[in-house]
């Protein structure tokens, strides 16, 4: 609930760029923000008034208060810093260990704020050396080998709650990389009665095109066509709730929603209706503890290369 709050999208990210680098207490910023992560990182001439007007910000930004804030923060300085965004980069520190997601995340992240103008000689020197190193880990590591996706570790948890969905009608909501990863893992297992809807008709009509088995239905029309899945799976970058509580407390029972969005687009009172299962991104880390111990034997390894990086 508290990283929901903080969770940034472009906009977000400007908006704290634009309170936080003009003002003297910062001299350098990239925010990074993911399905399990949001962090500021900066370089200041005075860290600890920074980090005050930072969780300022923050406050002002999510309406959460400053005590809760600093009670579930996590603060690196110098070389801390650098390991601990070494080991993010490297994917020591993801849910799934090893995925290949979040060097691109970085990346994006640090492109998103260097366009800004936010960064400078040290986070741009810095963040090219943990993309580069990012991208070593992988190529003399075995670190992503065989790495799940939070998309394909959302569907291994659906095994569990509902060993019978690959029999039953399947809807899908939205068309990024959370719903296309799904499909890929959904057509490679066999799924047969696969359904999309997005805002965007044409990017689920694309999509259709690449997958036999799947048949798209309007977005207009999703909400009347609910009750027709045993299992709703959504992955939408959204400010609001796709699903209310008022759009399932109709809904027949023993459905299972999986919601991978972050922030999440299932409102939380949707569980308390008793219409099933709900399966959100912070319910994943047990399933995906079971593929971390295939990969463990190589972090000594991995972490061999940040070594070097920060040497």
């Amino acid at each position: 609930e508290i990283l929901e709050k903080c969770a940034c999208n472009k906009d977000t990210i400007t908006s704290y760029l634009s309170e936080l680098i003009s003002t003297i207490f910062f001299d350098e910023m990239v925010i990074i923000s993911t399905c399990n992560r949001t962090e500021w990182v900066f370089v200041a001439p005075d860290p600890e008034k920074a980090m005050n007007m930072l969780f300022n910000q923050i406050k002002k930004t999510t309406h959460i208060s400053e005590s809760i804030l600093r009670k579930h923060a996590e603060i690196y300085h110098d070389l801390d810093a650098m390991s601990h965004l070494f080991q993010v980069v490297s994917g020591l520190k993801s849910m799934v260990l090893g995925e290949n997601e979040i060097l691109s995340q970085v990346k994006e992240s640090y492109a998103v704020c260097m366009e800004f103008g936010a960064t400078a000689a040290y986070l741009n020197k810095f963040f090219q050396l943990l993309i580069a190193t990012g991208k070593e880990v992988r190529t003399v590591t075995n670190i992503s080998k065989g790495a799940h996706s939070i998309s394909s570790i959302a569907i291994e948890a659906l095994k569990d709650v509902s060993p019978n969905f690959m029999d039953s009608p399947m809807l899908l909501v939205g068309a990024g990389v959370m719903i296309q990863r799904a499909l890929a893992k959904l057509a490679s297992i066999g799924h047969q009665q696969l359904w999309i809807t997005n805002r965007t008709m044409s990017k689920a009509e694309s999509l259709a095109e690449l997958y036999p088995n799947l048949s798209v239905i309007p977005y207009a029309s999703m909400k009347r066509e609910l009750d027709r899945f045993n299992t709703i799976y959504l992955g939408v970058h959204s400010t609001q709730y796709i699903l209310t509580e008022n759009d399932c407390k109709h809904l027949s029972k023993n459905k299972v929603i999986v919601d991978v969005s972050l922030p999440r687009c299932v409102d939380p009172k949707c569980e308390s209706l008793g219409i099933g299962r709900c399966i959100t991104v912070d319910k994943l880390e047990s399933v995906a503890n079971e593929t971390i111990k295939t990969r463990e034997t190589v972090i000594p390894h991995v972490q061999a290369c940040i070594r070097v990086a920060i040497s």
